[in-house]
């Protein structure tokens, strides 16, 4: 283990910079760059060496490049959800313990809604609007028309709206 590590610390000390510029080129952030480039040194030192030198440095390339993309993929993802977000669901105020209880209700009548759709009305539904999948992935994966699963999602969407309906009273709109 210590001739690896070794290796590894000549690696370090003579790509760290290099890795960095690659890696901040990609995510456009110097600080996120420099913490995905010790991650990686982290990972790569925790599976140990892949044999010679050459293929070391090899591996550890490809693992910051890889480490970068799912970095801009993440961040993609992210800034996705928060655009979908209404400006109620970013309220500053912490919840009550009354609101926090009526909240977990409201899932839970919820998710009772979704137990009681068809199964593959379920499964499209979640597939949408949980996971976040196209409509045109979810019709290539089940073998049905996007217009098939856009009825669907309609069907579990009213369904939903019932059930919320029927929980919230007045309040639901």
């Amino acid at each position: 283990m210590s001739s690896w590590r070794s290796s590894l610390t000549r690696l370090f000390e003579g790509h760290r910079g290099q890795l960095e510029r690659m890696v901040r080129r990609r995510v456009r952030d110097g600080e996120a760059a420099a913490d995905i480039v010790q991650d990686v040194f982290a990972r790569v030192f925790k599976a140990g060496s892949a044999g010679s030198d050459d293929d070391d440095r090899r591996i550890l390339y490809a693992a910051a490049r890889n480490a970068a993309i799912d970095h801009n993929l993440a961040a993609g993802r992210r800034s996705r959800a928060l655009a979908q977000l209404t400006p109620e669901q970013l309220a500053t105020e912490p919840a009550t313990q009354d609101d926090a209880f009526a909240a977990q209700e409201t899932l839970k009548a919820l998710a009772k809604a979704l137990e009681r759709l068809p199964p593959r009305t379920r499964e499209i539904f979640v597939a949408r609007r949980l996971r976040g999948e196209t409509n045109a992935e979810i019709a290539a994966r089940l073998g049905v028309t996007v217009r098939a699963v856009e009825k669907q999602l309609a069907r579990g969407l009213a369904q939903c709206r019932e059930a919320l309906a029927d929980h919230l009273g007045d309040d639901f709109s």
